[in-house]
C-alpha cells in the first residue's frame, strides 16, 4: 500500500540554500505501493495523503507538500509544520484518446498523467523517448512539474505561456474527505473515467481550475496533473556576442526580428534570450536564438544533466562555474568572464529537454525575476543599470527571455507580451541589496511588474494587491469558498501569511 513515511527532522533547507534551518515539526515522504504503476495504485497514493491531511487538520499542524524545494524564496517554507516530500511519486501514465471527450480542441493522444513528485527532466526523458515533449520550460530541468506550476514558473518559448498553460486538468486533495478531479468548464478534457478510477469527482469549474493553477500549495495536495503534449520537436539553438543596436534593441522590445539579423532572418524565433550588462559589457549583448525544426529521425537523445555549457539559461550557469572555480569566494562577474562562459556556437540542435540543465550548484547563488510588458523591456532594463550604480558593483548580472500571458489567477506572467527579467548572482549581500533596489526603482518609476512567487522577491502584502488586483480578490474568494476553516489553515504558511493570501489563525 501507498504511505507516507515520517521522519523526526526539526530544520529544513531548500535546494539552493537560500532558505535555510526552518524550524518544522517533521517530515514526511510519500511513497508509492510496490510493484508496478497503475491507476489503482495511484488512488491508493491519493488516500495515504488524505490520511495525513486528515491528522494535520485534528492537531491543528500546517503541512505544505515539495518537491524538489526549488525555489529561491520561502514559497516551500512552513515554519511550525509538517514537510510533505512528494519526489518518490513520480509515476506517469498516458491517457488513452478513447477517454477523452469527443470535442476537445486538442491533440487527444498526447496527453500524459503525472504523479505529483515527477520532475521535469523525468518527464522530458518520458515525452521524447516516445515521439513526445513539452512545448515550453523554465530555466532548469530539476523542479518538480506541480512545484513549477504551483509557483507559475515561466516559460522559455516566446510565444507560449509559462509552464501551467500545458495543464489541462489536475487532481486537488482540499481535505481529507475531498477528492477532486477539476477541469475547466469551458473546455472539458476526460470523459470520467479517469476520475473514476482516481477515486476522484469531477469538477468542472473555470473559477476553481484558474485559482488553484498557480495555487502556491494553498488550495491542497495536487496529487497529479494531466498535460497536454506536443509532437517532439529539434531546437536548433545560436549563441552570439553583438553589438548592441537599435535593431536588436527593438527585437528586444517587442518591435519584431526581421531587422535584427538573426541566424534565421526573418523568421520568427521560438527561442529568444539576451544578456545584456552595461556594467560589464557596455554596447554589446550575449543573444541566444532557437528556431524549432521537425524531428530528424537520426536525432540521438543523450541527456547531459550536467552540461554547464548547454544553449538554455546561460546566465545562472556563469554565475553557478564562477562559483566552482573561486570556491569560498565572491568574484566579480567580468567581460572576460562573459566572454569565457558565454562562448559563441551556431545551429546547434537537440530537442527541447536536452537544451536545458538539469540542476545548478545548491550553494551561494541566488536568482530574482521581475515580469514587465514586453513594450517596457528597455525601461526596465535601464532602472536595473541605475540600481546597480546606486549600491555599488555586485557579483550579478542580468538577462531578458520572453512569454505569453498565462492561465492562472496568479500566474507572474500576466502582461500580453511580458518579458521576464533576470536578475542572477553570487548570493551576496550587495546582490540581495541589488534585488531590493531594483524592485524599489520599478515600483518608484511606476513600471508594472510582478515578481516571480519562486524566486528572491521583496513581496509584500500591498505590492501583491497592486499588482494582482481583482484576480487576487478572485482567488482568495475561491479559496474561502472551497476549505472549510481548519483546511484554510492548514494549507498556509508564514509566507503567504505575511503576503496577505492566508491567515496565522487557527
Amino acid at each position: 500500500m501507498a504511505k507516507t513515511v515520517f521522519f523526526e527532522e526539526q530544520r529544513w533547507t531548500n535546494w539552493h540554500l537560500t532558505v535555510r534551518d526552518v524550524p518544522i515539526a517533521g517530515r514526511f515522504e510519500l511513497h508509492n505501493s510496490g510493484g508496478s504503476a497503475s491507476i489503482a495504485r495511484m488512488a491508493e497514493s491519493a488516500a495515504a495523503v488524505q490520511l495525513l491531511l486528515g491528522r494535520a487538520c485534528r492537531e491543528g499542524r500546517r503541512l505544505r507538500a515539495q518537491g524538489a524545494a526549488w525555489s529561491f524564496s520561502e514559497a516551500a517554507a512552513i515554519p511550525g509544520g509538517w514537510c510533505l516530500a512528494t519526489g518518490h511519486a513520480n509515476w506517469l501514465f498516458r491517457l488513452p484518446g478513447a477517454h477523452v471527450v469527443p470535442d476537445y480542441p486538442f491533440d487527444r493522444e498526447g496527453l500524459i498523467l503525472c504523479q505529483t513528485g515527477i520532475s521535469v527532466a523525468e518527464l522530458n526523458m518520458f515525452l521524447e523517448g516516445r515521439g513526445r515533449s513539452l512545448a515550453t520550460t523554465g530555466a532548469s530541468n530539476g523542479q518538480t512539474f506541480v512545484g513549477a506550476m504551483s509557483t507559475g514558473t515561466h516559460g522559455s518559448a516566446i510565444d507560449h505561456p509559462a509552464i501551467q498553460g500545458q495543464v489541462a486538468a489536475f487532481q486537488l486533495l482540499p481535505a481529507p474527505d475531498l477528492n477532486l478531479w477539476v477541469e475547466p468548464a469551458s473546455r472539458p478534457v476526460t470523459d470520467g473515467r479517469l476520475a473514476a478510477d482516481l477515486g476522484a469527482t469531477v469538477v468542472r469549474d473555470d473559477a476553481l481550475f484558474s485559482a488553484a493553477l498557480v495555487g502556491l500549495g494553498a488550495f491542497g495536495v495536487v496529487h497529479s496533473v494531466l498535460v497536454r503534449t506536443v509532437p517532439r520537436f529539434l531546437l536548433e539553438m545560436s549563441r552570439e556576442r553583438r553589438p548592441l543596436t537599435a535593431e536588436i534593441e527593438k527585437a528586444m522590445n517587442g518591435g519584431g526580428f526581421d531587422a535584427a539579423g538573426l541566424p534565421g532572418g526573418t523568421r520568427r524565433p521560438y527561442f529568444f534570450q539576451s544578456v545584456v550588462n552595461r556594467h560589464i559589457d557596455a554596447g554589446h549583448a550575449y543573444v541566444t536564438v532557437g528556431y524549432d525544426l521537425p524531428w530528424e529521425e537520426d536525432q540521438k537523445l543523450d541527456y547531459d544533466l550536467v552540461n554547464k555549457r548547454g544553449p538554455g539559461y546561460e546566465l545562472a550557469v556563469v554565475v553557478a562555474n564562477l562559483l566552482s572555480a573561486f570556491p569560498g569566494l565572491s568574484p566579480p562577474i567580468t567581460k572576460a568572464v562573459l566572454s569565457d562562459q558565454l562562448k559563441p556556437f551556431k545551429a546547434r540542435k537537440r530537442s527541447w529537454g536536452q537544451s536545458f540543465n538539469y540542476t545548478t550548484p545548491r550553494s551561494g547563488t541566488a536568482g530574482a525575476a521581475v515580469a514587465v510588458p514586453t513594450e517596457r523591456t528597455l525601461d526596465a532594463l535601464e532602472i536595473l543599470q541605475r540600481a546597480m550604480k546606486k549600491v555599488g558593483k555586485v557579483p550579478a548580472a542580468f538577462a531578458c527571455r520572453y512569454a505569453v500571458k498565462s492561465p492562472g489567477l496568479l500566474a507572474f506572467t500576466r502582461h500580453g507580451r511580458t518579458t521576464i527579467v533576470d536578475i542572477d548572482g553570487i548570493d551576496t549581500v550587495g546582490t540581495r541589496k541589488l534585488m531590493a533596489q531594483a524592485v524599489a526603482d520599478l515600483r518608484t518609476q511606476g513600471i508594472p511588474h510582478t515578481e516571480h512567487w519562486g524566486k528572491v522577491n521583496q513581496m509584500t502584502a500591498t505590492s501583491v494587491r497592486d499588482a494582482y488586483g481583482d484576480d487576487l480578490e478572485a482567488w482568495m474568494r475561491t479559496r474561502t469558498d472551497l476549505l472549510d476553516r481548519q483546511a484554510e489553515y492548514v494549507f498556509g504558511s508564514a509566507f503567504l501569511d505575511r503576503l496577505g493570501l492566508t491567515s496565522p489563525t487557527f
